[in-house]
């Protein structure tokens, strides 16, 4: 009988308890769906960190879409803080609030001459193997990475973006002179002794005094030489051939005020038949309808000599003062690891600094395929860039200038040249 009333007794209460499941269930999705309905309608209620990043992209719009993907993947409100447009000012606000201990800004972006300057100064948290493990630091450059963004063993700047230096031409120049390409030395002299016309110059450059580094640099490897060698007959080549370029009208001595923006402008307006520019610039001459196989593009050095060619990388880098740490390394994790690189690459069209991205056949950038040949093509190679990169560089455009405007001889600039890289 026991067992018999034992039975009816779960009989009768089983529909309750079912009754009172279900309920639960329904208010835990009601809960659920209220939750989620909340969230959708408030992001803010999702995040659980909050850092602020000074971005080099800030004010794009692309870069504000993307970063609202990247708040609501890592459910972290990011307030973003835009840099002065010019690169000395932008590299002395970064100094003066680093060296006050300023932790209103968390996370910087940073270029060499930045990270070269700053890593030294005890200002910047090393990122460790949560950000920069030995996979991840193997995807990059290692001599670049040894030299740029390393110091004492450590490595405090996490790269996104590949900036390698680039020489474009205008196709259209080229069929005005009849010359199929600049693969040789023939075609180049002849490229550059053209008569253009008033306005007009075969090769164009930025020659201001903390840019034209890059260019100096650039032809010392393009002629063989040694830039840390000034009694090497192929370094003074190199910084011969300039001044011929600039003293032949080939290029315009105007130029010493120019930094990118004035020399890009003039490219794409048509007074440039070629210049040095870093592939970043990809995007600005597709917005400006002028990048193509019949317009500008990328060009082999071949004619120029040697194909050796600076790398470069915009990076994240840490506030050592920062009191969100956790935070913006879990950040700077997500935005240089794989879907967060590919994820800025695809939405700002510029190339990734991952090598195992750079690999891939289907990143959607423009003139991606075009940049993987040209890649497969050179040897990339650091910026001798030291510490004190602002005041180097500023006497390494200002011995340059003297001599291209005639105001020292060739030895003399070789010999001051010597004496500032030691």
């Amino acid at each position: 009988m026991a067992k018999i009333s034992q039975i009816i007794r779960r009989k009768v209460h089983m529909p309750g308890v079912i009754a009172v499941l279900f309920i639960c269930a329904f208010c835990c999705a009601c809960g659920g769906s209220e939750r989620e309905r909340q969230t959708e309608e408030n992001p803010e209620a999702a995040w659980e960190d909050e850092i602020t990043v000074m971005h080099e992209d800030a004010g794009d719009s692309k870069f504000e879409e993307f970063m609202e993907q990247v708040q609501k993947e890592l459910h972290m409100k990011i307030n973003v803080v835009p840099y002065p447009k010019n690169a000395e000012s932008r590299h002395a606000k970064v100094s003066s609030l680093l060296a006050a201990g300023d932790d209103s800004v968390d996370v910087f972006t940073v270029n060499d001459e930045m990270i070269n300057a700053f890593k030294h100064e005890g200002y910047l948290e090393p990122l460790g193997d949560d950000v920069m493990n030995p996979e991840t630091a193997a995807l990059f450059p290692q001599e670049y990475l040894k030299e740029s963004l390393m110091a004492d063993g450590q490595i405090y700047s996490a790269p996104y973006m590949l900036d390698v230096l680039v020489l474009w031409v205008n196709e259209e120049w080229l069929k005005e002179a009849g010359i199929p390409n600049l693969d040789s030395k023939e075609n180049l002299c002849r490229f550059l002794s053209y008569d253009w016309g008033e306005g007009r110059y075969a090769y164009g450059g930025a020659w201001e005094k903390t840019y034209v580094f890059n260019e100096i640099g650039e032809f010392i490897n393009l002629f063989g030489g040694d830039y840390y060698d000034w009694e090497n007959e192929k370094t003074r080549q190199a910084v011969q051939f300039l001044k011929e370029c600039a003293d032949k009208g080939y290029t315009s001595k105007e130029q010493v005020i120019d930094q990118y923006e004035q020399m890009n402008q003039k490219f794409i307006d048509g007074k440039y038949g070629m210049v040095f520019m870093y592939s970043g610039s990809m995007e600005i001459y597709s917005d400006a309808q002028v990048y193509g196989d019949d317009k500008i593009h990328m060009a082999s050095l071949a004619g120029l000599g040697e194909s050796v060619t600076y790398v470069g990388t915009w990076q994240y880098a840490l506030n050592k003062a920062s009191r969100n740490k956790d935070a913006a390394k879990r950040f700077m994790s997500y935005v240089t690891g794989r879907d967060g690189s590919r994820l800025y690459a695809e939405e700002m069209n510029r190339m990734p600094a991952r090598s195992d991205l750079l690999e891939e056949e289907n990143l959607d950038i423009t003139g991606y395929k075009q940049f993987q040949e040209y890649l497969s093509n050179v040897t990339l190679q650091a910026r001798p860039i030291p510490a004190n990169s602002v005041e180097y560089l500023e006497k390494v455009g200002g011995l340059f200038q003297q001599y291209i405007f005639g105001e020292i001889e060739l030895d003399n600039y070789c010999k001051q040249m010597q004496k500032l890289v030691g």
